[in-house]
């Protein structure tokens, strides 16, 4: 699976849509801010979508336009043609955990600032959703000696 992690601001407040088949969900565009080789601002802007019950409820009413957000979740695009014909790229991620960074360095999320990561599939179902603790990241090894890296 892939996954990523984003940080960067909201472009605008957060909305809750619905799908054709009637499933609710959180939609929102987070703008992340990076300078390129010549030291010019450039932003790319993220569509995020969130199905879990959690975002909607707890922190719907925190995603304003402005604030801070680091989202992590699975990436997806799409390519679409403007007015011109112009072909365009949209990037999107599918939200599994939402948190808001705090002054410290340390992150705090909707649940008191503890390190949870909550997780749904996207077939709804009337099940609860179970807390996990958030993974710890682990480098992968590969059966090759360090001496034979090209740098």
């Amino acid at each position: 699976m892939k996954q990523l992690t984003i940080s960067g601001r909201l472009g605008k407040d957060a909305e809750i849509k619905q799908t054709a088949r009637g499933t609710k969900y959180l939609s929102f565009t987070l703008a992340v801010d990076s300078r390129n080789k010549d030291g010019e601002k450039e932003t790319e802007w993220y569509n995020v979508t969130s199905f879990q019950e959690n975002h909607m409820g707890k922190l719907f009413g925190y995603l304003k336009k402005g604030s801070g957000l680091i989202v992590n979740g699975t990436p997806s695009y799409s390519i679409w043609h403007d007015k011109n014909g112009d072909a365009r790229l949209d990037l999107n991620v599918r939200a599994f955990n939402i948190e808001f960074p705090s002054l410290g360095g340390n992150r705090d999320n909707a649940d008191g600032g503890q390190r949870t990561q909550e997780r749904q599939e996207p077939a709804q179902s009337e099940a609860p959703v179970t807390r996990q603790a958030a993974p710890t990241y682990q480098p992968s090894t590969t059966s090759e000696p360090e001496d034979d890296l090209p740098f």
